[in-house]
């Protein structure tokens, strides 16, 4: 056997050992999304894709946070199964994504349970219950088909539909076609198909789950090695792609089914527009900025949010934008966490508290 030969073998033979360990020492640590029982909280979904896995629980730990997170029977982070609703009970059911379902903090500390206190603090005729249908992931295609199969058998009164601007238009322009299912040609089943086994290979390693997470940080935070700024930046850039125009009018198509399907069953809906860290944290933005500028893009830093404010314009739905108050928070440094771009429990106080006022305000609550 030749020289060059052995040495191939055995670079590759110390690779192997080095993946095994790596990937031992990671199942062992777990303090990642990458870990397999951060992972168990989800499963697949033939109508939806995936969605959370009933009565899953697992702690999740970081350097940042320590949180235990329960799912409960009717797939939704929440230690209280939902049964049949009382008479005297009033339903908010909060659609959205990760910084819905706010892994980082334990589930007293979220938006939806801080809501749900504040507005149980008075006493009335009713009893509030807020319901987190937030799941790791969604966009405005998964969030309506979710309210469809799962969500409305809550019977809500009130559904909040949660946009994050950061990257929504994105994942709406990608999972357009789950809206038409019969549309689908073969070679777009089999080449989901396909993602879907490379997804679960990735899934199943340690080691290549964190490599993917540290790739999409590193690419979200400096994109450098693009071309003018791509996704998730795209929604902000001055000059965005096509496909930015083609999820913001999906986004609204769905915001509309909700509303409609909603109304038909009792209930009011609202939208509610999450931003980004770095719209709210000047630093992160200066830095971005930069970034994207030497790729020769330009970022307008507010331009998702006015996108997505201007494509739901024309609809009658009550829509609250949470980042003034963000903006404005007299800790406005440390409302996101600083490893992720997900809310601290100060930012949850923060927009529970905004959430209320904008209820009562707006009237939305009333005679529910």
């Amino acid at each position: 056997m030749a020289r060059s030969t052995r040495r191939a073998l055995l670079l590759v033979a110390i690779a192997a050992v080095q993946f095994a360990l790596f990937e031992t020492a990671l199942r062992v640590w777990g303090h990642s999304e990458a870990a397999p029982s951060f992972q168990a909280l989800f499963m697949p979904d033939a109508r939806i894709g995936y969605r959370l896995r009933p009565n899953a629980r697992t702690r999740f730990v970081t350097s940042e946070f320590d949180a235990h997170i329960a799912i409960n029977a009717q797939g939704v982070r929440d230690e209280r199964d939902i049964g049949p609703k009382a008479p005297n009970e009033r339903r908010i059911v909060v659609l959205g994504d990760s910084l819905v379902l706010s892994v980082q903090v334990d589930e007293q500390q979220t938006f939806c349970r801080l809501l749900e206190s504040r507005l149980n603090r008075t006493a009335g005729p009713y009893t509030y219950r807020v319901i987190n249908a937030g799941v790791q992931g969604y966009g405005p295609v998964e969030e309506l088909l979710f309210f469809r199969e799962v969500a409305r058998a809550f019977e809500p009164d009130l559904v909040v539909d949660t946009i994050f601007v950061g990257n929504d238009a994105e994942e709406a322009a990608t999972s357009a076609p789950r809206l038409r299912p019969g549309a689908r040609t073969a070679a777009d089943v089999v080449s989901e198909s396909l993602v879907t086994r490379l997804r679960r290979i990735v899934r199943r390693s340690m080691v290549l789950q964190v490599l993917r997470l540290r790739v999409v940080a590193v690419t979200d935070r400096l994109p450098t090695w693009k071309a003018p700024p791509e996704p998730p930046l795209q929604t902000y850039a001055a000059d965005p792609a096509p496909r930015i125009a083609d999820g913001l009018r999906t986004s609204r198509e769905c915001v509309a089914a909700i509303a409609d399907e909603a109304s038909r069953a009792g209930a009011r809906t609202m939208v509610m527009l999450m931003p980004a860290r770095f719209q709210v944290n000047d630093e992160d933005f200066g830095n971005l900025k930069a970034a994207v500028e030497q790729t020769g893009g330009r970022l307008v830093r507010d331009a998702a949010t006015e996108r997505f404010d201007r494509a739901l314009s024309d609809l009658p739905i009550p829509r609250l934008d949470v980042l003034p108050v963000l903006r404005h928070a007299q800790q406005r440094a440390d409302v996101f966490f600083q490893h992720t771009v997900h809310l601290t429990p100060l930012g949850h106080e923060v927009v529970a508290e905004s959430m209320e006022r904008f209820l009562r305000e707006k009237g939305l609550i009333d005679g529910l």
